[in-house]
């Protein structure tokens, strides 16, 4: 059996199709749509061209999963449209247009699906960097021992300081520890992780952006490992760059080049507090652990 998932994400939409064999999940597709639906946030409500885009891509990724067979397709959408008073609205407007139900999912069940999806067994962590919210869950194999989401994602902290400097940067650094210590008490009460995942555009973008990799297949950073020191130079080298050298690095897709460096703050105040040395990237996330935990339950 093949099944879709299309996640409504603050700074994208994405469509998996996977099917289930040998316990694991196989994927067949995976397709990716910038729409940035966080930044047509405003005054708390989704603008009107932000929903026509964001309902426009939905719609045509589940055709894409039609077509490619999937015999369910499951949707659900996370912080934008959480946080929008108008939420009911876009969900409505992108059910009619897919033919798709609709759920929104908290914080809470976001970051245990990319725990789901992430995990590498053992005491494990998995931070997940979104555009509106940041994930992290602690557990150990298929126990989750705890979960927490914040609101403090890549687009959300551009558009409330973008980085423009070395001393935005680190003040961006020190905002974001704060918000950890004072978000995320009960996780750091617990016995620290063995191991560290990370997932999300962040992750995938500073895995291609180290290795120097053009036209980046998220893929190709599965099991990569970087270390805090080197998260740390690439905060300050993109900190004090300009827009237009940020596109020029290869490995960075020129329609993140505003985001990242607030990716990466996140990622270094993350590494700071949790104490991390070092952490696996991935290019799984939330979806992947929506459709392993539906596959689950199906045998």
């Amino acid at each position: 059996m093949r099944l879709a998932c299309i996640g409504i994400g603050s700074n994208a939409i994405r469509l998996l199709i996977a099917q289930w064999s040998e316990g694991r999940l196989c994927v067949f597709r995976r397709e990716r749509r910038g729409t940035r639906l966080f930044a047509g946030l405003v005054d708390g409500a989704l603008t009107v061209q932000s929903i026509k885009s964001s309902v426009e891509a939905v719609a045509e990724l589940a055709v894409l999963a039609r077509k490619d067979g999937a015999q369910e397709i499951f949707v659900f959408a996370t912080s934008a449209v959480r946080d929008a008073s108008n939420g009911d609205e876009f969900t409505r407007m992108a059910e009619q247009a897919s033919g798709t139900h609709i759920g929104i999912i908290s914080g809470e069940q976001e970051a245990v699906l990319s725990y789901i999806g992430a995990s590498s067994g053992g005491r494990c962590g998995v931070i997940d960097i979104g555009g509106g919210s940041t994930e992290f869950t602690i557990g150990r194999d298929d126990a989750v021992l705890g979960a927490v989401s914040l609101q403090m994602g890549a687009v959300r902290m551009n558009a409330q300081m973008p980085i423009t400097s070395r001393d935005r940067y680190e003040a961006t650094v020190e905002r974001c520890m704060q918000q950890i210590c004072g978000g995320a008490k009960d996780l750091l009460a617990l016995e620290s992780a063995q191991n560290w995942v990370g997932v999300g555009g962040t992750m995938t973008t500073i895995g291609a952006m180290h290795r120097g990799v053009p036209l980046f297949d998220p893929d190709g950073c599965e099991g990569m490992r970087i270390s805090r020191e080197d998260v740390c130079a690439w905060g300050r080298k993109l900190a004090r760059l300009s827009m237009a050298d940020r596109r020029q690095i290869v490995g960075l897709m020129p329609h993140r080049a505003d985001i990242i460096p607030s990716g990466v703050a996140i990622l270094e105040a993350a590494m700071r507090v949790f104490n991390m040395e070092s952490m696996t990237l991935s290019a799984h996330g939330n979806m992947d652990g929506f459709l392993k935990k539906k596959f689950k339950e199906m045998y």
